[in-house]
């Protein structure tokens, strides 16, 4: 089986931008970066991927520090007016087409390290809302919003991101005004999912057009669905079936003009009613119909992977703090949003080596033990940078990175339940965003 190691993602991060073709492709005008500066493409687009949380300056001063070796009597330093006027030279999709090939490199010959459920990849597609810097520019393109009780006008964004639930990747991810619809962000997503891919949604997500649309494509589907959804399926829900295959057919109070079906149209669909330790029903709709490949038994278990892309936007807001803009334009805000998606899959591909020997090392305790998050990216963080400008042996950066994660571990607790309130939100304001003023602790 092949294995792919990690330093190869750090070879081809590195190859990608420092190519030629990379830096014509991605520079907003065909004069930029056309001399030596201090401030090359290469060097900028480096600082960026670090994800520069921390006051500005300290960050330059940090990472050149990092790049010319602790032991360096000459330190090259640039100011944070320098970085600004620079970064505007950088097209944000070029940190977008980075993190998508990373994604796709993952998945080629690479058999040991991906995870697959009987032969597919297990997607799931989410949407999400995150707060940004609140300024003309991105009230013009955002749009604003307040609060349940109106006291705070804040700008959000629409988020919304296609993961790979067991082997922890992004394989798309957007960032939106806050009026574009989940629905056709999913449509989008599905463009860059494959032949033999299993997506599973929840409830709003699920409609004629995607599952016409998905199985052309041969991609299958595992939708939570609405009782309502048709009349079919309202008939199942109704039924003492809690399993069987059905015809549905496209909304028959439509315009079918430029669809690729008519009124007349079915798919089969296979239909899975789930009692909840809650007492309530829940409806799945999968075109996974062989029953004897995919028993029903396994659905529930299936459908609550889901759960996993709720945990990753919690660790991409709250531990990678895509929130945390060093910049308040729409350029910067892109540029930082993408960087935070490149760093999220890196964390997962510089963090599976080790776990594997966490699983090994504390098998015999009570509870398995996962690596710290916070930490690993942390120390992910702090040497990265060593890895992509210094001479040091990466092999040894990835050997000291792997002994960290493995020391920093915690327990996973199983069927943890805790209440949640959903009135505490309701009257939280934004805090004031200075755009002069970053932490630098």
């Amino acid at each position: 089986m092949a294995n792919k190691l990690s330093r190869s993602f750090i070879n081809l991060t590195i190859g990608f931008i420092g190519s030629e073709s990379t830096k014509q492709k991605f520079r907003m005008n065909k004069n930029d970066f056309i001399r030596e500066r201090k401030l090359s493409f290469e060097t900028l687009c480096f600082c960026l991927i670090k994800l520069l949380k921390q006051n500005l300056q300290l960050e330059l001063n940090t990472y050149f520090r990092d790049a010319n070796g602790l032991g360096s009597k000459k330190q090259l330093t640039v100011t944070s007016s320098a970085f600004v006027q620079s970064r505007k030279k950088i097209r944000p999709e070029m940190f977008y087409e980075l993190n998508r090939l990373i994604a796709e490199d993952f998945y080629q010959d690479n058999d040991e390290n991906v995870e697959l459920y009987k032969g597919h990849r297990l997607l799931s597609v989410d949407g999400s809302a995150i707060d940004l810097p609140i300024n003309e520019g991105t009230r013009e393109f955002y749009g604003t919003h307040n609060n349940h009780t109106q006291t705070n006008d804040v700008v959000l964004g629409r988020v919304s991101i296609m993961y790979d639930l067991l082997n922890e990747m992004v394989i798309d991810g957007r960032l939106c005004p806050f009026h574009t619809g989940e629905v056709p962000l999913a449509r989008e997503h599905i463009k860059e999912a494959k032949e033999g891919d299993i997506i599973i949604m929840d409830r709003a997500y699920p409609s004629f057009e995607s599952i016409y649309e998905m199985q052309k494509k041969g991609i299958h589907f595992i939708f939570r669905c609405k009782q309502n959804f048709s009349n079919k399926v309202t008939e199942f829900f109704e039924s003492k079936k809690k399993d069987a295959v059905i015809e549905i057919k496209p909304g028959q109070h439509r315009s079918f003009k430029d669809l690729p079906y008519n009124k007349e149209e079915t798919l089969l669909v296979r239909m899975i009613k789930i009692r909840l330790s809650t007492g309530e029903t829940e409806i799945l709709m999968t075109s996974l119909l062989d029953k004897a490949k995919y028993p029903y038994g396994e659905f529930k278990k299936l459908y609550s992977k889901r759960w996993v892309i709720e945990t990753y936007y919690n660790r991409f807001k709250n531990i990678i703090g895509v929130e945390n803009f060093s910049g308040t334009s729409d350029q910067f805000i892109q540029q930082e949003f993408n960087c935070a998606l490149y760093m999220s899959n890196m964390q997962s591909i510089l963090t599976k080596e080790a776990q594997k020997e966490v699983n090994q090392k504390y098998q015999n305790r009570k509870y398995q033990y996962k690596i710290n998050a916070s930490l690993s990216l942390c120390f992910i963080r702090q040497r990265l940078m060593q890895m992509f400008t210094s001479n040091k042996d990466s092999d040894e950066i990835l050997e000291e990175l792997k002994q960290l994660f493995i020391l920093n571990v915690i327990p996973i607790r199983p069927n943890r339940k805790f209440p949640r309130d959903h009135a505490k939100y309701r009257n939280r304001t934004k805090p004031k965003q200075f755009n002069n003023r970053r932490t630098i602790l």
